[in-house]
């Protein structure tokens, strides 16, 4: 699938989970939904609970010995704004020196919709676009980083890649780039028969329930490691940081601009 179908189909899935992705994140008030949604939402909530001191613990270790006046943060994938609103809770009482700037690009108008009101008095940039339109300019790139949340998941090795080179262009030389994505682990060599079953399986279940096509192409790490590398970038470090089973876990992969 080109890029340009897969990001509007993405963009079309997003549209239809932002609600949902804002209750799970703020607990806000929502409209009725089926039970199976509901519990989609119970599942992200806990996951959000990992997933984002995760990042702020990876930012808190890079700013540990840094040494400049302000930081620039590019959220690729920034949904209804939950990890951009933690970061600059939290990052400036951390780091009372350092200016934080931020970005946040998103393909959903409905998860920007939600970014811009949770955003609200926060300088923050947004944008709903694709971070591969070459001609979108941020007022603060080039980026000290990048953070890609869950996104690699839904594009294939080719998009992937043009997604990954796009970010790569958008920061400074000493630029670093900090993955999260769902990663299959095989701790147990037999699961690795029937990941590709289940997988379909799940697409077809989640394409049903959201009335689009739904499809995730999960990697495993070595996988993730040569998408970055052939991006541009040096794997600093790599570390399963979700362990949901003994199939599949959340990867977080820190790298730098080569």
């Amino acid at each position: 699938m080109s890029l340009e179908a897969e990001i509007e189909n993405c963009g079309k899935i997003h549209d239809i989970l932002a609600e949902h992705w804002n209750w799970a994140y703020y607990d806000t008030a929502h409209s009725d939904t089926s039970w199976l949604l509901a519990e989609y939402v119970n599942r992200l909530k806990s996951d959000i609970e990992d997933r984002v001191p995760t990042i702020i613990n990876e930012l808190t270790d890079i700013l540990e010995d840094y040494k400049d006046e302000s930081f620039s943060i590019l959220d690729v994938g920034c949904g209804v704004g939950g990890f951009l609103k933690r970061t600059l809770t939290v990052m400036p009482e951390k780091f009372p020196l350092v200016a934080f700037k931020a970005s946040g690009i998103d393909i959903s108008d409905e998860m920007i919709v939600y970014a811009r009101k949770n955003l609200h008095g926060l300088d923050v940039e947004l944008f709903c676009e694709s971070i591969t339109d070459r001609a979108l300019k941020f007022k603060n790139e080039p980026f000290d980083i990048a953070i890609l949340m869950v996104t690699l998941s839904f594009y294939n090795d080719e998009n992937a890649k043009e997604i990954l080179c796009s970010i790569h262009d958008r920061l400074n030389e000493d630029g670093l780039i900090v993955v999260m994505d769902f990663a299959w682990s095989y701790k147990w060599s037999g699961f690795k028969l029937f990941s590709k079953p289940l997988q379909r399986l799940t697409d077809m279940f989640f394409s049903h329930l959201l009335g689009e096509s739904f499809r995730f192409n999960n990697r495993n790490e070595e996988q993730l490691l040569a998408l970055l590398n052939e991006a541009g970038f040096e794997v600093v470090k790599s570390y399963l940081s979700e362990k949901k089973s003994g199939m599949k876990g959340m990867q977080v992969i820190r790298a730098r601009v080569k």
